[in-house]
Order: C-alpha cells, then sequence, then structure tokens
C-alpha cells in the first residue's frame, strides 16, 4: 500500500518536444550528480501500458469510491501484468491524493483474492465480487518517465499519450503527471512552477474517471457558483477547475469570462498573499479571447499552483 500524490497536467502538442528537452538535461546533470552513491537511474525510460479497467453492472466499486485496473506493461520486449486498486482519493483541482494498492499478476487474469482485504470496500465479499467484476473500458498508451531530484524530493515526471476506449468511442490522452516519489508537498508544487513555462494545464479528471464518462456517454458538467465560495478555498478551486474544463470541452467564451470574473472577485475580496502572480492573472483577463491559451497560459497555472500552495501548506 501506499499513498499516491500527483500533479496531473494537460499539454499541447506543439510544447511536447522542448518540455522533453528540459527534463532530459535535468535528468543527465542528476546522472552525473548522483550515479557514484546510487544505481537508480534518472534517464528517461519508455514504456507501452495497456490497462482494462472493471466494475461491476451497478458500479460497486465506483459507488465506493474505488478504481480497479488489469495493467499489461511491455519493456525490452517482456510483458508484466499488475492488478491496482486505488481508493478514497482527494482531489484540489490537479493535486490528487489516494491510497494505492499494487500486486504483480502472473498474467492478465484478474484475481481479486492477491489484493490485501483491506484494500477492498468494508464487507465486501470478494468471491461475489470476483465473479460480478466485468471489463468495462481500456486504455492504451506510451508512457515516458524521468526520476528528478528536485530539493530535497524526488519527483516522477510522466509524459503519456494514448487514448481511452469504451463502446467503440476513443478519447486522447495527452498528459504529464509529477507524482512525488519521496519528499514533500511544497517541493512538488515549487518544481511544477518551474514546468509552467511549457504551458501545462493542471486537469482534475483521472484516466478511470474518463473512462466511466465514455462508458455511461455522458458530457462533462458545469458547476454552480456558491457564496460559501467566499470562505472555502478547496470548494472555490474545483469551482474553476470543473468549469474550466467544461469551457474548454464546449467551447464556450463567454461562460469561461464568467467563471473567471467570479473567482476575481472572490479573491479580491479574501486578499490573500498572491502577488505578483494575481495582479498578472487580472491584467490577462481584460484582453483575452482564446478558452484554450488563457486556460494552458503560464500565468493561469501558477496562480492555481499558488493558490493550491495556500491550501494545502497553510
Amino acid at each position: 500500500m501506499s499513498n499516491e500524490i500527483e500533479l496531473k497536467f494537460e499539454i499541447n502538442d506543439n510544447d511536447i518536444a522542448n518540455l522533453k528537452c528540459f527534463l532530459e538535461q535535468w535528468a543527465d546533470s542528476d546522472e552525473a550528480e548522483f550515479s557514484a552513491i546510487s544505481s537508480v537511474k534518472r534517464r528517461a525510460t519508455k514504456l507501452n501500458l495497456t490497462n482494462t479497467y472493471y466494475d461491476t453492472s451497478d458500479y460497486y466499486l465506483r459507488n465506493n469510491h474505488c478504481g480497479l485496473r488489469v495493467r499489461g506493461c511491455e519493456e525490452n520486449h517482456q510483458k508484466k501484468f499488475e492488478i491496482t486498486l486505488k481508493r478514497d482519493s482527494k482531489s484540489v483541482a490537479g493535486l490528487h491524493e489516494r491510497i494505492e494498492f499494487n500486486v504483480n499478476l502472473p498474467n492478465s487474469e484478474l484475481d481479486l483474492t492477491l489484493l490485501p482485504h483491506a484494500a477492498l470496500p468494508d464487507n465486501c465479499n470478494i468471491a461475489q465480487l470476483q465473479q460480478d467484476l466485468l471489463p468495462l473500458f481500456s486504455t492504451d498508451f506510451k508512457r515516458q518517465t524521468w526520476l528528478i531530484s528536485f530539493a530535497s524530493s524526488e519527483i516522477e515526471v510522466a509524459l503519456d499519450q494514448g487514448e481511452i476506449k469504451s463502446n467503440q468511442k476513443v478519447k486522447i490522452i495527452q498528459e504529464v503527471e509529477l507524482e512525488l516519489k519521496q519528499g514533500n508537498k511544497q517541493d512538488l508544487l515549487n518544481f511544477a512552477l518551474e514546468l509552467s513555462r511549457f504551458h501545462l494545464h493542471l486537469f482534475s479528471q483521472s484516466k478511470a474517471a474518463r473512462g466511466y464518462l465514455l462508458l455511461k456517454n455522458s458530457p462533462l458538467k458545469s458547476c454552480q457558483f456558491d457564496i460559501k465560495m467566499h470562505q472555502n478555498l478547496t470548494q472555490l478551486l474545483n469551482f474553476w477547475q470543473q468549469n474550466e474544463e467544461y469551457a474548454l470541452e464546449t467551447n464556450n467564451l463567454n461562460f469561461y469570462q464568467q467563471t473567471l470574473n467570479q473567482i476575481s472577485n472572490v479573491l479580491t475580496d479574501k486578499n490573500l498573499s498572491l502577488e505578483p502572480e494575481f495582479t498578472q492573472w487580472q491584467e490577462a483577463l481584460l484582453s483575452f479571447n482564446s478558452i484554450k491559451k488563457f486556460a494552458f497560459s503560464e500565468l493561469n497555472t501558477r496562480l492555481k499552483l499558488a493558490l493550491i500552495a495556500n491550501l494545502t501548506l497553510n
């Protein structure tokens, strides 16, 4: 069992090459510094990952805040399999925290009995659940990873490119994940600030969440503004993230402008220590005319990261 802490981002096609170059240079520097004292390779690794997600017909696992998959990993022409169960997820904008259980499998066959009993919902009938589970959707993507030393922490950066498939429908995966392997959240957030120059857009939807949306043919939903957001920064950040992703999906500029103005008003009233990011962000609000350009902008990402840091580290 491990406690997974990661930041998830979307990335544009034309920023990928520059990001990869930056990470390779950083990893090369780390490799030269640490090769004498550590056998851990910090250079990029490339993997082909196939994942099948399981649940019952009435979404028993989903309703109990669990996600279950079997992953096949191809590396050096060898195939390995693993069962993973994630549960009790907490998300603030693109910062995700959850408990994760991983167990190696001899083949691609799902076997719940290999998981610790504590991984599954309380009072779960494991034998019955094993019978009721169905493969619901799959993901197929290439992953490139870099192990980065930053301040007092180690962070794994993963670039994922591929597809989510369900009911003959496809959704593209093109994202960057920063996972804290050891260290602290402050370093994770500060390294994300380093990468914000590559126009990364914080993203709240896991691959599993997007798979369920495809499976049920459900559109993204917007979020209504609530006066309580003046006192609740978590609620405000999630409102911002959900409505930004909705605006990107629907290309609704007026809706997006209204959302950002509501956020600006709340943050002005809260009088948080967010300079200079907040002032620059407010100035940019006056003239933007592209949802994607603003949502993926360095200014937008840096302000969100500052707010997440304010919330999680204070």
